[in-house]
């Protein structure tokens, strides 16, 4: 599946036939470009293909999550909310609401009970954490409004011990159930800064579940400004880095091609432009070679490319500088130095060498 998006008269192509994960820092034009990829994805704009047809949200379950997700709404009990989804129309197909308003105290005796045991059942054995509802209604009109007092590990919801990398992982794992039942058409889901408020292993297993949910009718397309790419099993995602451009990964096949036959034109003392000879024979570069020296440096080096991925200005050096300014990549060799060289000239708008 291919996506192109249409962004300041410019169409940028992104392979979707895996999840996408965008990386680069924080800066202007990324947040322009993932701000108009959301609003897109979210509204008929008419700036989207999706393999050559223009996109139509009512094709596609679309499900947009960032950083400033409202966590304690979500997890509120009011009327749109994902919870409520989740949760009370599986309810309200069974039990008569009219008879609720008629048997207030008898019902909601029956609700509390069922809204733990789905959460039981749905939520707290996959989970490291407990929710719990006790449920406080001062009048039947408030039902809906204002249904429960929401209990993590036994704290109300509103407490501010309850840390943000907690709130993050539960908001997650409340979409993610919700996914699991979105089988009638497509599903695209949008994390920016997917992996904010989270340490090591809980993106690790984020990622993981991101992974077993992934399938050719759900795909994700996530953003991130943190070293993960050792984390990430490029069996289920394409990376694409954001400056002022949209780069492929797959661009850092032309950076070794390139830094493979610089070497030979310079072992072959020819006179002829470098250019000329780059056309004359890069034939003999296979595609194993190519590949040999991308997956040792993805193996070998994921810390250094995730570097590249997310650095506008770095340095290429042998040692540590003795004074630090901007990011810097050590290489063991002058071998080494030139290989991220070329691959920095693609990836990096501006780099240094020392």
């Amino acid at each position: 599946m291919e996506l192109i998006i249409k962004l300041d008269d410019k169409n940028y192509n992104l392979n979707f036939d895996k999840n996408i994960i965008l990386f680069g820092k924080n800066n202007l034009y990324k947040n322009k470009f993932i701000n108009e990829l959301m609003s897109s994805l979210t509204k008929n704009k008419n700036n989207i293909l999706i393999n050559g047809k223009v996109f139509n949200t009512n094709d596609f379950n679309i499900i947009n999550i960032n950083e400033e997700t409202d966590f304690s709404n979500e997890f509120k009990f009011t009327k749109n909310n994902a919870l409520r989804q989740l949760i009370y129309n599986d309810i309200s197909k069974k039990i008569n609401e009219n008879k609720i308003i008629e048997y207030t105290n008898e019902i909601f005796d029956i609700i509390d009970e069922k809204i733990n045991n789905l959460l039981d059942k749905k939520i707290n054995k996959k989970s490291d954490n407990n929710i719990s509802f006790e449920i406080e209604i001062p009048n039947i009109n408030s039902i809906i409004d204002k249904f429960t007092n929401i209990y993590i590990d036994d704290m109300l919801l509103t407490d501010n011990k309850i840390s943000k990398s907690m709130k993050r992982k539960l908001l997650y794992q409340l979409y993610f159930l919700d996914i699991k039942k979105l089988s009638s058409k497509p599903t695209i889901v949008i994390i920016n800064n997917f992996d904010v408020y989270l340490n090591s292993d809980e993106i690790i297993k984020l990622l993981n579940d991101i992974n077993s949910l992934s399938n050719n009718n759900c795909h994700f397309i996530l953003s991130s400004c943190n070293n993960i790419f050792e984390y990430i099993n490029l069996k289920y995602y394409n990376i694409y880095k954001i400056t002022n451009k949209v780069i492929s990964i797959n661009e850092i096949n032309n950076a070794i091609k390139t830094f493979l036959i610089k070497n030979e034109y310079k072992n072959n003392n020819t006179n002829i432009e470098f250019n000329e000879f780059y056309n004359n024979n890069e034939y003999l570069i296979s595609e194993e070679e190519i590949s040999n020296i991308k997956n040792l440096l993805f193996n070998i080096k994921p810390y250094t490319i995730n570097k590249i991925l997310n650095s506008d200005d770095i340095k290429l050096v042998l040692s540590k500088p003795n004074n630090i300014n901007q990011d810097y990549i050590i290489c063991q060799n002058n071998k080494e130095k030139e290989l991220f060289n070329e691959i920095c000239l693609l990836f990096i708008d501006h780099k240094e060498n020392i």
